[in-house]
């Protein structure tokens, strides 16, 4: 088949590929078999338009491809089934296969007059410290549940991606050449060491229907509003977690305090949390002081008398859980705690087909989210939370719950499955328990899919306040933008440091403008992390608060960037439009001074020659089509320009 958008190349011999007993098949498999038809007009929550269903008799199974075309949308859907009198079994569906037969001059989503051709990789999760990458086409390879094949001189490209998480890992393989790409294949049944799978493979689907991962395939004149469609396509099938409580602005306590949490430093940061409130430090649904993983040096009482502290002042408790991870395990023989001495760690550890505990993954063992051990664990625990008054939680290592395995419940045969099956159940418990408040919850190292189940996910790994951590997690703000205000209300930066981290030297001034500034533009969840028992850490704060970052924090939008062929690193520049100003982030990655060039149409065609660039001090003034903006070493600087008819018409 063929689909063709107009003012590019056409996309040809696209097929599918399956696993059904131990084999593998694909297309021509089927060559010669006789295919079944059906088109019919169909009006669903996409759209109006036509589907086209294609089926074939294979042996004991029928193949049914299928197709949905849109009125008015620049994306079709597609998805792949085997269907059977008996139960089906298969690890491997592939509804998009893609390939150019040697010597042929044929193209797979080709951009016409592509300049500079990009594939971009995905990463599952945001753990081990992962990147982000727009590859060259003959450098491209693999992503996971997502990608986009882009030129970004023109931003004219495709989005090809997963949009159904309830069973599946979804695997996106691209080869190509110099300026094109020669293959592309879509299916679910993902698994290798970077989805944190480490023996054998994707768990089997199974039923007498087994259906793959729906797929979104579609063309954009402008790549980041294609990522952004394929966002809300997501929340089509699935709604995301509603959140009206406003952007979260606060304290985490790991970068600045880690292992020295105490109810003194606690009852300190409140108080530096009162006066910063006091300098405009605050969003419509107050401030959260928030513990992270060292909460438990903190005694029973303490840890009420903490939460009972902040909600005296008006402020809000957060508190740290791994639900589906056993940190640093060395006893497994240790009772589970809520288990009533039923079950030992051992017990509720995720295995292999042999029976094997699984290993660490980021020095933590894998839990089986279904084993009834750790369902009481995840209950106790979510009730001993809300019993305390807590408001937040943070959950980390989420991925080890999506590790594939062999689970308790014998119904659930992949990871995804069971990851699916644990945050239900974590969350009802928090549902039920906190019916007469709102409860935040926040994904730490977690996959991107599914989401339904937070608020916010960090959009990268650890992040502390070296220049080199504001790039780490502004690569993945580059390219990963898109989930918010889509599939998460708010993509969490990470705790901000703006004096010193508690393993690391102080930072510069420069370093921790550029921190906060990424912060403010990543949709955010505002949360610093300094020890506030140092008076520095207290002034230089105060200091740093600038009250055009706030106003622009509180609204919770992400900056899209303005440039996004810069392989695995961040952008330089991001831009936001707000009613009808043009707000633009620039940064100086690099502990040497830089200048950066500044192309106006770039950053929006609303603009032309009369705009005018302006710091809020009113120091900084750029006009003209082109201008050049020169930073000092890891120096980042926030302007703005308004739009109107003038300058329309410049």
């Amino acid at each position: 088949m063929a689909w063709l958008r107009d003012g590019n190349e056409p996309t040809e011999n696209i097929g599918f590929e399956f696993r059904y007993g131990r084999r593998y098949y694909d297309q021509e498999a089927v060559l010669g078999l006789h295919t079944d038809v059906e088109i019919k007009e169909n009006k669903d929550a996409f759209g109006t338009g036509v589907t086209l269903s294609l089926g074939r008799e294979f042996g004991e199974i029928y193949i049914r491809q299928n197709f949905w075309f849109y009125e008015d949308k620049t994306f079709y859907l597609t998805n792949l089934s085997l269907e059977g009198n008996d139960i089906i079994q298969t690890n491997y569906l592939a509804p998009l296969s893609a390939k150019v037969p040697v010597r042929s001059k044929a193209r797979l989503f080709s951009v016409k007059n592509a300049k500079d051709p990009r594939v971009l990789y995905v990463p599952f999760d945001n753990d081990m410290w992962t990147r982000f990458c727009a590859q060259r086409t003959q450098d491209c390879g693999g992503s996971y549940e997502v990608t986009a094949i882009f030129d970004d001189a023109s931003r004219h490209g495709y989005v090809i991606g997963s949009i159904e998480h309830d069973a599946w890992k979804t695997g996106i393989e691209t080869h190509g050449n110099y300026g094109f790409v020669t293959s592309v294949l879509v299916y679910g049944g993902a698994a290798s060491a970077k989805t944190r799978d480490s023996r054998g493979g994707h768990g089997n689907v199974c039923g007498k229907c087994v259906t793959s991962p729906k797929m979104f395939v579609g063309y954009y004149e402008d790549i980041r509003s294609g990522l952004t469609d394929y966002g809300n396509a997501n929340t089509i099938i699935c709604p995301p977690l509603e959140w009206d409580g406003g952007t979260p602005f606060g304290f985490n306590s790991f970068a600045g305090l880690a292992g020295r949490i105490s109810y003194a430093a606690y009852e300190k940061t409140s108080d530096v949390m009162l006066e910063l409130e006091n300098l405009g430090f605050k969003n419509r649904d107050a401030v959260y002081v928030n513990f992270d993983g060292d909460w438990f040096l903190l005694s029973d009482e303490e840890l009420r008398k903490a939460v009972e502290l902040v909600h005296k002042r008006g402020q809000k408790a957060g508190i740290y859980f791994t639900p589906f991870a056993c940190c640093w395990l060395k006893d497994f023989d240790k009772e589970v705690p809520y288990t009533n001495g039923k079950y030992v760690y051992r017990d509720i550890l995720l295995r292999d087909e042999d029976g094997n505990i699984l290993p660490t993954v980021s020095g933590s063992y894998p839990v089986d989210p279904t084993h009834p051990g750790n369902i009481m664990r995840v209950e106790g625990t979510m009730r001993y939370f809300s019993e305390l008054g807590f408001d937040y939680l943070k959950t980390d290592f989420m991925s080890h719950g999506a590790c594939e395995g062999v689970h308790y419940l014998s119904d659930i045969t992949t990871g995804i499955q069971a990851y699916n099956y644990g945050l239900s159940h974590m969350l009802g418990i928090l549902k039920e328990c906190n019916k007469e408040k709102p409860f935040f919850v926040d994904f730490s190292i977690a996959p991107i899919f599914p989401y339904q189940y937070a608020h916010a996910r960090r959009i990268s790994c650890d992040a502390f306040g070296e220049i080199e951590d504001t790039e780490y997690m502004l690569n993945a703000m580059t390219y990963g933008f898109w989930e918010n205000g889509t599939i998460y209300r708010y993509t969490d930066p990470d705790h901000v440091v703006l004096y010193q981290s508690f393993d690391k030297p102080v930072i510069s001034e420069n370093e921790a403008n550029a921190r906060l500034l990424a912060a403010v533009i990543s949709g955010t969840v505002l949360l610093l992390s300094d020890d506030y028992q140092n008076e520095e850490a207290v002034e230089r704060t105060k200091k740093m608060l600038r009250p055009e970052y706030l106003e622009l924090a509180r609204d919770g939008e992400a900056f899209w960037p303005v440039e996004m062929a810069v392989g695995d690193g961040a952008s330089s520049m991001f831009v936001r439009e707000k009613e009808n100003v043009i707000y633009l982030a620039i940064f100086n990655y690099s502990r040497g001074k830089r200048t950066i060039p500044v192309d106006v149409k770039r950053i929006s065609t609303k603009l032309g020659a009369g705009a005018l660039f302006v710091s809020a001090d009113g120091k900084r003034r750029y006009d003209g089509l082109e201008f050049e903006i020169p930073l000092e070493e890891m120096e980042a600087v926030l302007l703005s320009c308004r739009v109107d008819n003038d300058v329309a018409r410049g």
